[in-house]
């Protein structure tokens, strides 16, 4: 199963935390963040809709960005 980190801490979300991604499309995830379902895009790393932190990562993606 896919889980996005925080790499990039907001309101209530500190660095580090992560969640796991419960649907997938083309340019989105979709995790419960805050007790609602939030989707997140791909591209940015931000919830739709939102510009200030928090931001995301996928886990996978950031393992081999530290490599």
């Amino acid at each position: 199963m896919t889980e996005l980190i925080c790499t990039e801490p907001g309101i209530v979300i500190e660095l580090g935390t992560t969640f796991q991604v419960l649907s997938e499309n083309g340019s989105e995830w979709e995790i419960l963040l805050g007790n609602e379902y939030r989707r997140i895009n791909k591209r940015s790393g931000r919830v739709t809709g939102w510009k200030t932190p928090p931001k995301f990562e996928c886990k996978d993606i950031q393992k081999q960005n530290v490599k």
